[in-house]
């Protein structure tokens, strides 16, 4: 039985997506969502437009590249299961590389042509997504091209982590997000003793089930999604299994899995602190993986030839006091759901953000924020075509003791007029559109200054970041912090986290405020953390990516840096964001950064768009700018 139509102009108006080739791409979701997967279209239904629509961008995205992988030459599979891919046909391998290529470079400019991915895109970074999880689904895909068999349990229960375990977390982060638990699924194991454990001992069980359903479908790719272990458990051959014949050991094999996989997931812990709706959610889903569980050792031999149907009364007897439920405790217990930006061209957009807003927090505790202040020369930044902008523009501020020198003044004065710089660019960036500004406001190596500077820095930093987030009306700017604890005084700690926290639901600009950072100590740490989880053999050695790597980094979700601008005269980048800013274009300016306003930015926006960008590849054209940004007097 197919789920409820669902009013999804509604749904998608609801959740702030007003766009129209959004839409289609979150519609092609939807639709991918609800033809291929009966129990996630089911369980989403029961949740608020917002969560509704990000899984069915996280489930209809993965299923599409999914498909290309299992995939014979020239069709797609919509009922195939992750981990499959028998057969060899170097199409599919094209197809899928050239997805990832595009999801890659999508991502790094924030948009996409393809609607999928523009809509798995707008999800991840609506609710700040690192992409770690989706490059390593994408690594194990590209071995999956050439065929993949397990031999042991071991050997399916490790790709199971690494493939499907973090996908469901990643989803399961967004209920508990929203339920106020965590923000992260690194964090969601830590209110249960033992949870990280259990909970991939539950995901092992969504996928020994989904192994088990979609079973006609992977022997009609010539592939056994089981281990050989469990065949060899009850003497089933691989042949009659290909050749679909029914054997009395086949059926106690079906009977047996069945068993295992709902005693994993019997196994299933809940955090001690849960809204009741995200409780009736993540029952009604593992109730029905039950269901499904009870429906294939029902009839083992039809699984040969069929994908078992969920029984509709059953079915029913589950989800229709599962809505009313869920219902009930959505409109009792608000949480802060964070929708998707509005789409700024859409007439309503302000309003609509203002009512997403007071659903999320209440106006009495969260002000609305204003737009960027105009410059007092009354210059605005220049009209570029979307294709030429920088997604991610970084600063080296330097400059400001020598400014103060040259002036007399002792180099806190400096110090202070570099705050001041900082917070025009910061308006200057909301004005021009930039979606990334990170700025090099303290370095590791800054501790050999000075004690009275360093005093001084200590004072300014905090200060003017109080006076972005805290004095006034509140500009759209999400603030993240990149750097070590190691030194630095608790209240400048205090008010780094403070703006993380206080910010966290802002869209606009993303500015991240690199204190007590260095370049080489961030890969440092990053690769101490990978080899503790290598140890812990919570990660394969052998299967470590850039992309893997990148997720143990200060701020896994920072793209890459589009344009790294130096100010002060030096021309070198000084330990900052070497990860980062590998693809970097450089620009360097002599002016002192206390001298640096708005309008610096806006010319050095307009020199990126000019430039030709490779890649290792062939350029793209430079932007023809029919304009000039406004220059200083």
């Amino acid at each position: 039985m197919r789920s409820p139509a669902v009013p999804a102009a509604r749904v998608y108006q609801r959740s702030g997506i007003h766009d129209v080739a959004l839409r289609r791409g979150y519609e092609a979701c939807r639709r991918a969502t609800r033809a291929t997967g009966e129990i996630e279209y089911a369980v989403s239904l029961l949740l608020p437009p917002p969560l509704r629509t990000a899984t069915w961008a996280l489930y209809g995205a993965v299923r599409a590249v999914d498909d290309l992988a299992d995939a014979s030459c020239g069709t797609e599979t919509p009922g195939s299961s992750s981990g499959s891919g028998g057969g060899t046909d170097p199409g599919r391998a094209g197809r899928l590389e050239a997805w990832i290529s595009g999801f890659d470079a999508d991502l790094r400019d924030g948009r996409s042509s393809d609607p999928v991915r523009q809509a798995l895109i707008h999800t991840m970074l609506t609710w700040n997504l690192p992409p770690g999880f989706l490059h390593t689904l994408f690594e194990e895909l590209r071995q999956d091209v050439q065929g993949r068999q397990f031999t042991t349990w071991q050997e399916w229960r490790h790709y199971n982590s690494l493939v499907n375990t973090p996908l469901v977390l990643r989803a399961g982060s967004l209920l508990l997000r929203a339920a106020g638990v965590s923000a992260e699924p690194e964090a969601i194991a830590a209110g249960v003793p033992g949870a990280a454990v259990a909970w991939q001992t539950a995901v092992d069980g969504l996928y020994l089930t989904d192994a088990l359903v979609d079973l006609s479908d992977d022997l009609a790719r010539g592939h056994v999604p089981l281990p050989q272990e469990a065949l060899d458990e009850v003497g089933v051959c691989q042949a009659d299994l290909l050749a679909r014949r029914a054997t009395p050991a086949f059926e106690e094999l079906v009977r047996r899995l069945a068993d295992r996989a709902r005693a994993w997931l019997d196994r299933t812990p809940l955090p001690p602190v849960m809204h009741p709706a995200v409780g009736v959610a993540l029952g009604a889903y593992t109730d029905l993986y039950r269901l499904r569980l009870k429906s294939a050792a029902d009839d083992p031999a039809a699984l040969l030839h069929r994908r078992p149907a969920l029984p509709r009364g059953a079915r029913l007897r589950l989800l229709l006091p599962a809505r009313a439920k869920a219902a009930l405790a959505w409109g009792l217990f608000p949480f802060p759901i964070r929708s998707c930006p509005p789409d700024p061209a859409s007439a309503d957009a302000p309003e609509a953000a203002g009512r997403a807003e007071e659903r999320r927090t209440g106006a009495a505790q969260r002000r609305p924020t204003v737009p960027p202040t105009p410059h007092p020369s009354g210059a605005r930044p220049p009209q570029l075509p979307a294709e030429a902008m920088p997604r991610h523009v970084a600063i080296v501020m330097d400059g400001n003791g020598r400014w103060a020198a040259a002036r007399g003044l002792p180099r806190s004065d400096g110090h202070r007029a570099g705050a001041d710089a900082l917070i025009d660019v910061v308006h200057g960036a909301l004005e021009i559109g930039l979606k990334h500004l990170t700025v090099y406001a303290f370095s590791t190596e800054n501790w050999k200054r000075p004690a009275d500077e360093l005093h001084a820095l200590m004072h300014e930093i905090p200060e003017g970041l109080r006076r972005l987030t805290d004095d006034g009306p509140p500009l759209d700017v999400r603030v993240r912090w990149a750097g070590v604890r190691s030194r630095l005084p608790a209240d400048v700690i205090e008010t780094l986290v403070e703006a993380e926290r206080t910010t966290r639901d802002r869209t606009a600009l993303t500015l991240t405020m690199c204190v007590n950072y260095g370049g080489r100590c961030e890969i440092t740490a990053a690769a101490a953390k990978l080899a503790q989880d290598a140890v812990a053999r919570r990660i394969d050695p052998g299967s470590v990516s850039e992309h893997a790597f990148a997720r143990y980094l200060h701020v896994p979700e920072l793209p890459d840096v589009d344009l790294l601008l130096r100010t002060g005269g030096d021309q070198r980048t000084s330990n900052f964001l070497p990860w980062q800013a590998t693809y970097a274009e450089l620009l360097f300016l002599d002016t002192p950064w206390p001298e640096v306003d708005r309008r610096d930015l806006w010319e050095a926006i307009e020199q990126y768009a000019r430039r030709s960008r490779r890649y290792g590849s062939l350029p793209r054209i430079p932007a023809q700018l029919s304009t000039t940004g406004p220059s200083k007097p």
